[in-house]
């Protein structure tokens, strides 16, 4: 262990922030492999592109919009050969020439190909160039505000920067949540959006007075064409929050809790492919998926895995067209493109419940088809794989945790006196469309 320890403390990963940009020759068990690697070499792997990042891991056939901001913002494309380069070394030998991994240009990725090295022209330089400015002549505007300028960022706008940072308190925690949000030039529409970069800045409060927790959100944007004093203000907000008492850098932080809907969606996705899960949750998503398996062979008359999905969008298409005509023609349609077993073939036109769950079988089904295509339709299939068809975040309680506590209480209230409840695990569960459509500025409520 001593020895191990030491080799990732001379590891050239070390304390380094990493973001992978893998082709599709990489499979999700070797990026999986690769993921637990480095942060067994203590680097931190992200999933955002920002001014921080150390190094940008790519495949030799990558070329994105988070490739060309790499080069944008003058960060290093280093050759996934470098890890693995890194990895045949000899015992003793922990140095290796980087400049030979870091793609500059097409002609670098042609000569990768052919040789396995690039050739280095001159160190890369690294200029800090400090700029002062005055936030005074800047616009802040409240999320609430009448006359708040359009922009849409669901569409097609990116998060070029993030940051989360987390003060803790006696009594509360507050945590803000530093955004610039960009629409690329091809896609900005004057006519839709008001500016084409925004700031925005999100702070909540959360005081927690032993019985229940109490939030407080504020948010604020700023909006500019001016890119560099965008950055300008990221900059100043992130110097101002991240110098501040007790406050530190979150880079972990859950996707449903704080954030743009943006950001939230970027999160989601990422945290899910490369969470590595715990055995409790392995054991809940085999049960989910064992008793899915287990419903839909008791109701259809067909195997499930024969179902295509050509054959699921017609039925969806079916059922949405039931629920306007009520169209008998339209129910036996449904039928014969997804066969049930005679007890559960259900008159969809007077049972508008029973109608809303062919929806959900259909959607299921996709989802099992997801799983089918990363699978082929084995029950002992990998758990990751069963994991990401299910389109959530789901992570364990812990015991010790006042979360914990008050949902026991609960469940403990809500028996009768002469029962008795012995609670194992309790898990949350976050799904993308819950967390990026849920309203909160509703007070006093929550996602269930």
């Amino acid at each position: 262990k001593s020895t191990a320890a030491s080799t990732s403390l001379s590891s050239p990963f070390n304390g380094k922030t990493i973001v992978l940009e893998l082709g599709r020759e990489i499979s999700f068990k070797a990026k999986q492999e690769l993921i637990k690697y480095l942060q067994e070499q203590q680097a931190h792997i992200s999933y955002i592109l920002t001014a921080s990042t150390d190094y940008v891991l790519i495949t030799n056939n990558v070329d994105n919009y988070k490739t060309r901001r790499a080069k944008q913002l003058g960060l290093p494309l280093v050759n996934i050969e470098y890890v693995y380069e890194y990895r045949r070394l000899p015992p003793g030998q922990t140095t290796i020439d980087i400049n030979k991994f870091i793609m500059k240009s097409v002609e670098d990725q042609e000569n990768f190909t052919n040789t396995g090295t690039i050739s280095v022209i001159g160190p890369r330089a690294n200029a800090i160039k400090i700029n002062k400015l005055d936030l005074t002549k800047i616009k802040i505007w409240n999320s609430d505000d009448a006359n708040l300028p359009c922009f849409d960022e669901l569409t097609h706008c990116e998060v070029a920067k993030w940051a989360i940072f987390k003060e803790t308190n006696d009594n509360s925690d507050v945590y803000f949540a530093l955004e610039l949000q960009v629409i690329p030039e091809q896609y900005y529409d004057r006519t839709m959006n008001d500016y084409r970069i925004r700031f925005r800045y999100e702070k909540q409060t959360i005081i927690n007075d032993g019985q229940q927790k109490n939030k407080k959100v504020l948010i604020q944007y700023a909006f500019t064409d001016d890119s560099y004093e965008q950055q300008q203000l990221f900059s100043t907000y992130y110097y101002r929050v991240a110098t501040m008492p007790r406050v530190t850098r979150i880079r972990e932080m859950l996707p449903d809790k704080l954030g743009s809907k943006l950001l939230l969606r970027s999160l989601f996705t990422h945290r899910i492919d490369t969470q590595i899960l715990d055995e409790n949750v392995g054991q809940l998503i085999e049960s989910i998926w064992l008793e899915s398996i287990g419903d839909l062979n008791k109701m259809l008359s067909v195997a499930p895995e024969s179902i295509t999905l050509k054959t699921i969008i017609e039925a969806e298409a079916a059922l949405l067209e039931l629920k306007t005509t009520n169209d008998p023609a339209t129910a036996l349609r449904f039928y014969s493109l997804i066969p049930h077993r005679s007890q559960y073939n259900v008159d969809l036109i007077k049972n508008r419940r029973a109608l809303t769950e062919k929806i959900d079988l259909c959607q299921m089904l996709r989802d099992m088809l997801t799983v089918n295509e990363l699978t082929n339709w084995n029950v002992k299939a990998p758990i990751e794989a069963k994991y990401r068809a299910l389109k959530c975040h789901i992570e364990n309680i812990d015991s010790s945790t006042l979360e914990f506590r008050n949902i026991t209480e609960l469940i403990q209230s809500s028996t009768d006196s002469g029962e008795q409840i012995v609670i194992h695990q309790i898990f949350s569960v976050a799904k993308q469309t819950d967390a990026v459509n849920f309203c909160t500025s509703i007070s006093n409520q929550q996602q269930l």
